[in-house]
């Protein structure tokens, strides 16, 4: 871990923000990854990773790691809640694409990102730190966060808000409604599926 001041804080544990401090710490670039839970998210979420997502999944040096836990799929459905299918990916084609398409639920990918990252030194990481404000100082990013001992300020050139759909950070900067993005006017569901055949 790193005793250096940060260039970036990165607020978010999730695997956005998992994945961003690992790439700057390998081009030697002091992150500070603050999240204010004690551990990562163990809901499995996502689990298909594509081309360009395992693209950089291997540049950051990972992949193998996943392949070892994770399933290559030879095709991919989509479907209606009632279970029509509205389309297919056959991937059998493109078996030998460094690139292809790797299914790993998202806990599981998050603990290899993690794994990796605790190996960088110019990475520090700081459990248990909950954003409650950010301001700029002159140039240099101003995080307050409270702990278990509590206020404290964390500085560094960038801050970035990994934080998720409901970012403290964008709504620290634009306030609850006016942030930037958009919500879909649709649902969509993503869901684990384990199926045993009996023989």
């Amino acid at each position: 871990m790193s005793s250096q001041e940060p260039f970036v804080i990165v607020v978010g544990a999730g695997p956005s923000g998992l994945l961003l401090s690992l790439l700057l710490t390998q081009n030697k670039i002091p992150v500070t990854l603050v999240e204010k839970t004690d551990t990562l998210d163990n809901q499995p979420r996502a689990t298909h990773y594509a081309g360009p997502a395992v693209s950089v999944l291997r540049r950051a040096g990972i992949l193998d790691d996943m392949a070892a836990q994770a399933f290559f799929p030879n095709k991919l459905t989509f479907r209606t809640f009632d279970n029509r299918v509205l389309g297919a990916i056959d991937h059998t084609g493109v078996s030998d694409d460094p690139d292809k398409l790797i299914c790993l639920p998202l806990n599981q990918l998050g603990q290899i990102i993690l794994s990796h990252l605790k190996r960088e030194p110019s990475a520090t990481i700081l459990w248990n730190h909950e954003v409650t404000d950010i301001k700029d100082d002159n140039g240099t990013g101003v995080v307050t966060t409270m702990t278990a001992n509590g206020s404290k300020e964390i500085r560094a050139r960038y801050v970035v808000g990994c934080d998720g759909a409901n970012s403290k950070i964008r709504r620290l900067l634009f306030g609850d409604w006016e942030f930037p993005g958009m919500t879909w006017d649709k649902q969509i569901v993503a869901t684990n599926v384990s199926t045993t055949f009996w023989g």
